[in-house]
């Protein structure tokens, strides 16, 4: 299990550094190998060195290294690496790409289209050999400067807080857009060194690391920042390493209680998710915190947009008082070629063009909402637009009862309920049903749901019918057993969904 990747990193030699991050930030993911991204500089050839020194590495340890072919000698870089990489134990993988073109592909800078090329090769090999941590030699002024970078290009609280110790690969770190969320780490062992002493380091154990001249190149934001601003924040402050790391920390601890308290709000204020609609709750959505309403926007667009990598803030902010201001049937713009359309009710997120409506495709509880019913009932399901119906028909022929093939009506016997009293509630912990057909087989609700596929964000919100203890219909899904009608029912109860728009 990993732990506190906030924690900043005692001050020792480097090979104790890198034996603690093992020990204390991803022990388990240490142990099921290693790809390590080297460039050759002295950042990375640092930390090669420091694991060749390990007694015990894991089996499956993969040197990586991506020639950009930003220079007519670049090809050097990577037969150096693989030449140290075999010499100190090491396997190795060598590819180039063409990073030019790559940017000009993808409308990228040189810097992110290189990043994004480095991560695709770090993770195809991470896959191809079931690796989950790939380590990479980022340090102390790298953080610096990436905060900078940030700073200036216009962020908030997650870019300001910089990089992490260990953090999962997300799709807008890759070239590649079916890449999906994954179980893969990037591990920053250096991050709280500073540049002089790997260099110390590096010159003490008679390491000559490449030395790529475009890192003097100022065209790049990173080297303008590099060579021109962090000087003179080093001479107002010396110790500019020790107080951005302590930033870090307090709003990377910041972003987690918003990231908590922004998905209870988005649990409760998104009705309807899918790959190609989001639907907003519009009387909630408008009674939240402006900084509420902007992350469940930005989140929309994530969920809708995973390979972008930027949200800039003036769409979101328009967004957000567009839909106060904005008349039924109209849109505004969102990045990734998105719009937010107003309904009555709701906000619709889809793609430009596409023609869409706040039909709910399926009806919602809010996460532990629970509705007493009293049959024979009518009743209205906010805020996803659908009601419920509960009666007792009469003279119903059995034959529609059996082939009855709309998923939002069932008949119950109405004999076998345990409490005449039902309700309407989301699923808890422990829940277990008899799935019709199942032969009277317990199953636990949660297996269900994996087994059935149904989406990992509806399932705290699809309504569940009960009585007493006893789920009778997983509605929309699948019917209780001990529930069914059967040919020795007398009295039928029929149970309906009803979408209200």
């Amino acid at each position: 299990m990993l732990v506190d990747t906030h924690a900043i990193i005692s001050q020792m030699d480097l090979f104790g550094i890198l034996q603690e991050f093992r020990e204390k930030i991803c022990p388990d993911l240490w142990n099921d190998g290693l790809v390590v991204g080297v460039s050759g500089g002295p950042d990375s050839l640092a930390l090669l060195h420091i694991l060749s020194r390990f007694s015990e590495l894991p089996s499956q340890t993969i040197i990586a290294h991506l020639d950009h072919q930003l220079r007519n000698d670049s090809s050097k870089d990577g037969q150096f690496v693989a030449q140290i990489a075999q010499s100190w134990g090491f396997r190795s993988v060598v590819d180039s790409q063409n990073i030019e073109k790559i940017a000009s592909k993808h409308k990228l800078s040189i810097e992110d289209a290189g990043r994004q090329a480095r991560y695709t090769l770090f993770k195809r090999l991470a896959d191809k050999h079931n690796i989950k941590l790939i380590l990479v030699g980022h340090n102390a002024d790298d953080q610096v400067e990436t905060i900078l970078m940030n700073f200036v290009r216009g962020t908030g609280i997650s870019g300001l807080s910089g990089m992490s110790p260990i953090t999962p690969i997300v799709p807008s770190m890759l070239t590649i857009s079916t890449y999906e969320d994954s179980d893969i780490f990037i591990g920053r062992p250096l991050l709280s060194v500073p540049r002089q002493d790997i260099q110390d380091y590096c010159r003490d154990n008679n390491l000559d690391p490449i030395q790529d001249p475009s890192n003097n190149n100022k065209r790049y934001l990173r080297n303008r920042i590099r060579h021109e601003i962090v000087p003179i924040l080093k001479d107002i402050n010396p110790n500019i390493h020790q107080t951005t790391s302590h930033i870090s920390a307090v709003l990377k601890h910041n972003q987690r209680v918003l990231q908590q308290a922004n998905s209870t709000a988005w649990n409760n204020i998104v009705t309807y998710v899918d790959d190609q609609k989001i639907v907003i709750n519009r009387l909630m959505f408008s009674q939240a915190l402006v900084g509420t309403q902007l992350a469940i926007l930005r989140l929309a667009i994530k969920r809708l947009r995973p390979k972008l990598r930027t949200i800039d803030f003036n769409p979101i902010a328009n967004a957000s008082e567009f839909s106060k201001t904005g008349d039924v049937r109209q849109e505004c713009s969102l990045p990734g070629n998105l719009v937010m359309k107003i309904d009555y009710k709701h906000l619709v997120i889809v793609e430009a063009g596409v023609a869409a409506d706040s039909q709910i495709d399926s009806p919602f509880l809010t996460s532990g909402e629970t509705i007493s019913i009293q049959a024979p009932a009518s009743i209205a399901l906010e805020p996803c637009g659908w009601r419920l119906l509960v009666d007792f028909p009469d003279n119903i022929h059995r034959k529609s009862i059996y082939n009855n093939a709309d998923r939002w009506r069932a008949y119950l016997d109405r004999d076998k309920l345990e409490d005449q009293t039902l309700q309407l509630r989301s699923r808890q912990p422990g829940d277990r049903f008899q799935p019709l057909g199942m032969h009277g087989k317990s199953q636990s609700l949660a297996h269900y749901m994996t087994n059935a596929r149904i989406p990992f964000e509806l399932r705290n919100r699809i309504p569940l019918l009960v009585s007493g203890e006893q789920i009778l219909w997983i509605a929309g899904w699948r019917l209780d057993q001990r529930a069914g009608i059967s040919k020795t029912t007398q009295n039928i109860m029929r149970v309906r969904m009803t979408c209200a728009q």
